[in-house]
Formats: structure tokens, sequence, C-alpha cells
């Protein structure tokens, strides 16, 4: 089991170790209170810290610990709280301690969102016991990105979830929408333990459960084992985390101060690859690729998409961001005008492509009917294309470009010239082949009526 997805495992042992012996119904414990002057407290913390350090004769630099998570929301005193506290400070104590680590990168984006919904900062935590901040983490129920949405309640909040782009793995967008999902939940429940469970399991199985078993709180529910196993040892692991970002010193934990990212967006028309765009940034490709995971294909989308960058970067890119997708010569997709008879089955057979990727990139379904004269998007290169639909009826073979490949090597493959092979694929005698890339290995044995 992976490090970064936490939850089911101490949800299991928590849910397991909380519904032998009920005890006595919870109590909310009074939520910190911060002076009138947070801001002076806080001096006046460090200050003091300095003081005793200099008894020592040593420099100490203060903990950061985070006041205004352990005054937003009430912890409850329950034995399940307690029992997640333990395994986090000791059997899972280096990836709770990972976790808290990257959220520093996260926290004042976090901040903001729920500030702008007036929710309490406490659950800018939340993404400890769900994906330890990693913005690509899939579970196996299919939940996706820091939040880990499914893909109908991602889209019911407005994240675009399709073949191209899954914005549950976009930080800023995702946080959005966990921060309004939260809210409408709160809403429901007024109650934020019965608020979270909703989020775990949803909002129906927990009124359901409420309504069948009589209940008025989620310590009712875990005790009773109600709830699925997950949720009742999720709403534990929560407040866990909640106890040690409010005081992480006291449990052994170091929280690293909220920073802000040098990093920058701009908008990119597309279709244009990642890789191309690094080489105009300057930057690597694979730099790219991380801090923008929600595309998932390494592919600015047709329409066009904002892509994160390093914040030097962004002036190279901002002038030629509407032309980039006429330059870029490795782009595997290109536009195409439907024609009377073309279906997605024959188009398949002539791109030697499946034909669930043309139906799923268009947005359609492998069995929709194509309207002559709109047009569609295909995977294959603009300059290949002719080619590939004047041979697609009389059964051509296509061999995808492996690494290491070179046209002589291929060529011999097949039984073909090298000549033959240039001629069946318009390609000039200077050219190159990329891995991934179509060369047609027959030869043609007729041509079909159609134009482009």
């Amino acid at each position: 089991m992976s490090n970064a997805r936490l939850l089911p495992a101490a949800a299991l042992l928590f849910a397991a170790c909380a519904t032998s012996t009920p005890p006595p119904s919870p109590r909310p414990a009074p939520a910190p209170t911060l002076p009138s002057d947070a801001e002076q407290f806080r001096t006046t913390l460090e200050e003091t810290w300095q003081i005793i350090a200099a008894r020592e004769n040593r420099v100490v630099t203060p903990p950061t610990v985070d006041f205004e998570a352990a005054a937003s929301i009430p912890i409850p005193e329950h034995r399940s709280i307690q029992s997640a506290l333990e395994l986090f400070t000791k059997g899972l104590r280096d990836s709770i301690q990972t976790s808290l680590h990257r959220s520093a990168k996260y926290r004042k984006m976090i901040d903001r969102a729920l500030d702008e919904e007036d929710l309490p900062r406490g659950l800018a935590y939340l993404p400890v016991i769900e994906s330890a901040y990693t913005l690509a983490l899939t579970s196996r129920a299919g939940a996706h990105g820091m939040w880990q949405f499914m893909p109908d309640t991602a889209r019911e909040y407005g994240l675009r979830v399709d073949w191209w782009i899954d914005e549950r793995a976009d930080p800023e967008k995702s946080t959005r929408a966990a921060a309004s999902y939260l809210k409408d939940l709160y809403r429901q429940f007024e109650d934020w333990p019965l608020a979270l469970a909703a989020y775990n399991c949803g909002p129906g199985r927990v009124r359901r459960t409420l309504a069948s078993t009589g209940a008025t709180s989620f310590w009712q529910l875990l005790e009773r084992s109600a709830l699925p196993r997950e949720t009742r040892g999720y709403v534990p692991t929560f407040f866990a985390t909640l106890l040690i970002a409010s005081d992480p010193q006291a449990h052994g934990f170091t929280l690293d101060a909220a920073i802000q990212p040098a990093e920058d967006s701009v908008d990119v028309d597309g279709p244009v690859t990642l890789g191309y765009l690094a080489d105009v940034a300057g930057v690597a490709e694979t730099t790219l690729r991380e801090m923008n995971p929600s595309l998932r294909r390494g592919v600015v989308p047709p329409g066009g998409a904002r892509v994160r960058m390093p914040a030097a970067a962004v002036r190279q890119v901002a002038a030629r961001a509407a032309s980039l997708k006429n330059e870029d010569p490795d782009v595997a997709f290109c536009s195409f005008t439907v024609r009377k008879g073309d279906t997605i089955a024959k188009l398949a057979r002539a791109l030697d492509a499946p034909a669930d990727t043309i139906a799923a990139m268009n947005g359609l379904s492998s069995k929709a009917e194509l309207r002559t004269g709109r047009s569609i998007y295909l995977p294959v290169r603009a300059r290949e294309l002719g080619a590939l639909l004047r041979h697609g009826g009389d059964r051509a073979v296509f061999y995808t470009v492996r690494k290491g490949d070179t046209i002589y090597s291929i060529a011999q493959r097949h039984q073909l010239t090298v000549a033959e092979l240039r001629e069946l694929n318009s390609l000039e005698r200077d050219a190159t082949i990329h891995p991934g890339r179509k060369l047609r290995v027959s030869p043609a044995r007729g041509v079909t009526a159609g134009g482009m």
C-alpha cells in the first residue's frame, strides 16, 4: 500500500478499535482561542523562545504552529481520535511528516480558498489523509487528485474531466471545488464530523444512515458501526491530523511555514505538446509535466488551456502563446472535417486507432453518428492524415515507431526498400522519425474515393 494513501489502512484500524465498548457520547473540547491581537501573541511567543535559547547560548528557530487551524474547528474528545494520534506518531510518523512538509507549498492557496467560502482553516489539513497533497494520486475507487474527487462529483462542482484534461489534478481549481463542496455539506448537516463523513462516503449515505438509526451525531454512528469502516476511521484521522498541526512539536513533528511557489501561468492555444512548450520556455519538459498534471496527454488541448510554469519562463511563452500550435512539429493530433459516409469505426480502421480513443477525445460515444461538415479531432499528425485516409480502404498495415528504430531498420523488417517506405509515408530524405509515430508499411493496392 502506498504511503501517499494513508486512509484505508488507518481507517480500518481506527474503526475496529473504536467500536468495542461504547463510551459516553463525546463532548466537543473548547476550541483554542486566539488573543485579540494574534500577531502580538506570535511575536511574544517568538521572543520567549529567543530568551530561552539565549540562556543556552544558542539560537533556536521557533517552531511553526498553525494557530488558525487550531482555533477553527472544535476537536471532540474520543478514544478513536487518540488511537489515530498514537498510530500517526508511531507507525505512520514518516508518512505524516512527509505530508506535512508537502503541505507548505499549498497552504497559502488553500487558506485563500477557505477564507473566500468562510470555512475553517483547519480544513487545509484534510489532504493529509486524502492524498498527502499528491496531485496525481488515483484511488482504487477512481477518486483522483489532492482532494480525491470522484468524476461525477468533480463535474458537478465545475471541474473538467475528459480525455484531454482532468482538473481534479489542478491544485487551485480542485481546491476551490472542494471548498464549495465542503461548504454545501456543512449547510446540510450543520456539524463538521457529519460533513466530513459525507465528504468520504457521500451525503446520501449519511442522511439515510441517520434516518434509519435515529442517531444524531457521527460519533453515535461510529459506536453502532453504522457507516462504512473507512468512514468510521476517516473522521478521527482528520481530527488527529488537526491536533498535530495545532501543536506539532508536542507530538514529535515539524510544520514548515507556508510558502508561495515562484510560479506563474499563461494561456496557450492548443494543441501543442508540453515538450515543445518546454523548449520555447527554456525549462525541462519534466518540470512542465509536474506543474501541469491535469494535462493528461502532455498536450495543451484544442481550444487551449492555462499552463503553469516557472515565473521566469512566462515572458518567453506569452508572446507566442497563440501561434505555438502552428509551430509544433510533434503534435500527434489534428482537426478533420467529417465527410459524407464517415463514421468513427471507419476512421478508426483507416488510422489504425481505437474507436474509443477517437470518440473520447471528441466527447462522443463510440457509436455516435458523425454529422457531415462537423470538425473533430483525430489522433494522427496532420502531415500523415491524408495518406492514411487515402489508403484506409485497402487494409493497409501500419507500424508504430519505437525507440531505437530507424527508417532503414523499419524498411528491412517489412521487406521494403527505404525509397518505398519514404514514398508510402511522404517522407523527405532528411526526415527524422520519433517514437509513437505510425508509418505505413504495406504497399497500396487501391485508392478509396473521398477527399479531405
